[in-house]
């Protein structure tokens, strides 16, 4: 685990608060994204991420204090919107079921769209030995699990619903890793599914 010092090293020195800070912060992100994609970590440096965003480097250093503070943020920006995205579905009126092949789906897809930035990502994550990011969602989704696990028929509910999230996020990084063809087809979704439901009912 990282120390205090070297967690505050990984956050931004400053949030933007006007539109053209919040632009500046958006080109920094998207051209390490761009990086990351196409070359690397290894080759993502601040000069260069300056060069491709179309900025001075002392922008960058205005908001971020190293590279790895901008993968960081990278990867909250991702924790955060799947996870709002995840509140949304399950706030709907549909089964138990139903909810979770929509929230599978809902994983896989935004998956698809970069895998290889979302594998950079999860290596750089290991690497930096990061703690789970929070986000404004959260407390929605720990009411809803502890709501299902209340209800539920399943021993050890509260467990077994941890494991299959983890599971489901380990499968999915890992397929878009080794079987890319066999991820991007709804089969995946679909058999994922199927496995998620029946550890949970049983």
């Amino acid at each position: 685990m990282a120390s205090p010092r070297r967690r505050r090293a990984l956050k931004p020195r400053k949030l933007p608060l006007q539109e053209r800070g919040r632009a500046t912060v958006d080109a920094i992100l998207q051209a390490s994204t761009y990086i990351l994609v196409k070359n690397g970590y290894a080759a993502l440096t601040t000069n260069r991420l300056a060069d491709r965003a179309g900025v001075n480097i002392a922008s960058v250093y205005q908001y971020f204090p190293n590279k790895e503070a901008i993968v960081v943020e990278l990867l909250r920006r991702h924790a955060e919107e799947q996870r709002r995205r995840a509140r949304s579905i399950l706030a709907r009126d549909d089964t138990f079921e139903g909810r979770i092949a929509s929230v599978i789906a809902s994983t896989v897809a935004a998956h698809a769209v970069e895998p290889e930035l979302h594998r950079a990502l999860t290596e750089v994550a290991l690497q930096l030995e990061l703690p789970p990011f929070e986000t404004d969602a959260d407390d929605t989704l720990k009411e809803e699990a502890r709501r299902w696990t209340k209800t539920a028929k399943r021993e050890n509910a509260a467990l077994a619903l941890w494991m299959a999230q983890s599971a489901v996020h380990a499968l999915v990084h890992t397929a878009f890793a080794e079987r890319p063809e066999i991820a991007k087809s709804p089969v995946f979704a679909e058999e994922l599914t199927k496995l998620v439901l029946r550890f949970l009912r049983d």
